[in-house]
């Protein structure tokens, strides 16, 4: 027996740190200005799978057994939830893809927004959301900065009485994620990257640049 659990603690450390080394390569490749749209995009939806699948662990749970074809039974902890999904347009549908790749049966809900790049403001300009009563939310968005946007969706979802929110970003500023604590500290944040703080537009360092850039091209704004 004491053979077998070791078998099973070196087993889940060498899967955990494999995961590791994965997610830092994608990384690496969201951040280097050399990667084209297509495999930002493969990168994100990578990182959104990896980090869904640690959000599968924090959902609940019942027993389940089931007879194989040698006649043994075998119980298993089985997902007893679907949770629902909301991304932000644009920069989180990637990301968000990923996402789907471990909930494809999940419901998913959209929030636009554009933020002022005078004031860091972000203003709420489309909203279209499943029932959330009494679910599990997983909000993703690749880059939690200053965590205006992202404060703003958890308000509007709060609205519709979840039971928690989780939320996934590909890069997350130290700065971002304490103000989503503060906020609210029973949100759960799954993040593949950490960086240490924003410039004085808001971005976060060294960061990546403008995901919906460069996951879809540079946008156009007409003049007023």
């Amino acid at each position: 027996m004491k053979i077998f659990m070791l078998f099973i603690f070196l087993i889940t450390n060498m899967t955990a740190f494999a995961k590791t080394q994965a997610l830092s390569q994608l990384v690496y490749e969201i951040r280097n200005p050399e990667t084209d749209s297509a495999h930002f995009r493969q990168a994100l939806e990578k990182i959104g799978e990896y980090l869904a699948l640690d959000v599968l662990q924090e959902l609940s749970t019942q027993e389940k057994t089931v007879q194989t074809l040698t006649g043994g039974e075998a119980r298993h902890q089985l997902v007893n939830e679907t949770p629902v999904l909301i991304t932000i347009l644009r920069a989180g549908l990637p990301l968000n893809a990923g996402v789907q790749r471990v909930f494809p049966d999940a419901e998913v809900g959209f929030l636009a927004m554009s933020r002022n790049e005078e004031t860091l403001q972000a203003t709420v300009e489309y909203v279209a959301i499943p029932n959330l009563k009494n679910r599990s939310v997983i909000i993703s968005d690749t880059m939690l900065a200053t965590a205006g946007s992202l404060i703003n969706a958890i308000k509007i979802i709060e609205q519709y009485e979840p039971k928690r929110i989780f939320l996934i970003t590909a890069i997350a500023s130290e700065p971002g994620i304490d103000r989503i604590r503060q906020y609210d500290p029973k949100i759960r944040i799954f993040s593949a990257a950490i960086d240490p703080q924003l410039n004085d537009k808001g971005y976060i360092i060294p960061g990546l640049g403008d995901a919906g850039d460069r996951s879809f091209g540079n946008k156009c704004f007409l003049e007023k």
